[in-house]
């Protein structure tokens, strides 16, 4: 458990400086998007690629399958669930729509790998990998779809994702096997190692432009983010303990698979909304309420996974 504090601790301190640069002006709303942009289009997808030089065996393949089995399962089954338990809810149709998007699709990219990678290693950074395709199948498709109102699915653009392409040939890489020469691998890890204070700082920039009043009167962003930071995890991490028995897991793959659905809205969330007008400003409440509140949930699910696996 030191571990994970000391983890914790990075993660905070980059927090508070990204908090601190916004406040001071250093950090403005354009410096973010080109702040993200860096980190999703470039420092991400190398961070992702390093992963493949994990070392390779059959437990960790069926990790990877396992998480997929698992990351298939949740966004199937919750989408499902969201769609038919808000129909007759007496809320706008936008409205209802983000609280669907918003409950079911986390931050996966942003917070998932940089979090998975410094808790597990390059392991849990390939279940990271796995599980944001999944994650990517299903958003390009329904989600999409939910945003434009239109009955048009995107498959084509999960393969115009930098972090899903890096995470394909991740994937393949890993199988394979095949293992790139250690200056090109060390240069990977360079790179890659921006990405947790980049994120983090990014975050913590978001968090300071927050206005708390709006977000402290928004009831519907509570629920959300009940859901989203308790209520989800629990169960999935109910279902992760029950089938252990029956398919043999190791603590790490068990563990990621809790945690990924740990994390808060999705910022994709906030991207859509905007553009297809659909409820952005509850959107955009809901993410950083949602953000907020993981200040506190994240270390108690890295605790629980810790304790219980």
């Amino acid at each position: 458990m030191v571990q994970v504090y000391i983890v914790f601790f990075k993660i905070f301190v980059f927090l508070a400086l990204g908090f601190v640069l916004n406040k001071t002006k250093v950090i403005d709303g354009n410096a973010e998007k080109a702040l993200s942009n860096i980190l999703l289009t470039a420092v991400l997808p190398f961070m992702i690629l390093n992963s493949s030089q994990h070392t390779y065996s059959v437990d960790a393949v069926n990790g990877m399958v396992t998480c997929a089995a698992f990351g298939i399962g949740y966004y199937a089954l919750t989408l499902i669930i969201m769609r038919l338990s808000l129909k007759k809810t007496k809320m706008l149709e936008d409205e209802r729509r983000i609280m669907v998007t918003c409950t079911v699709f986390a931050n996966t990219g942003f917070v998932g790998f940089p979090l998975m990678e410094a808790l597990f290693g390059n392991y849990g950074l390939l279940l990271a990998a796995v599980y944001n395709l999944c994650y990517n199948l299903f958003f390009y498709t329904y989600a999409v779809y939910l945003f434009s109102r239109k009955p048009k699915f995107r498959l084509l653009e999960i393969f115009k994702n930098p972090v899903s392409v890096a995470s394909i040939l991740a994937i393949v890489l890993f199988i394979i096997p095949w293992r790139m020469p250690s200056f090109v691998s060390e240069t990977f890890k360079l790179i890659g190692d921006m990405t947790v204070p980049m994120s983090m700082m990014v975050m913590g920039s978001m968090l300071a432009g927050v206005k708390i009043k709006k977000l402290l009167t928004d009831k519907k962003g509570y629920v959300v983010s009940a859901l989203r930071l308790m209520v989800l995890p629990a169960i999935v991490m109910g279902a992760v303990f029950a089938v252990s028995f029956f398919v043999p897991m190791m603590p790490e793959t068990k563990s990621v698979i809790v945690l990924m659905c740990a994390l808060p809205c999705g910022s994709m969330n906030v991207i859509y909304s905007e553009n297809n007008d659909v409820a952005p400003h509850f959107c955009a409440r809901t993410v950083s309420l949602s953000m907020i509140f993981m200040l506190v949930t994240l270390m108690f699910w890295v605790w629980a996974v810790k304790m219980v696996f």
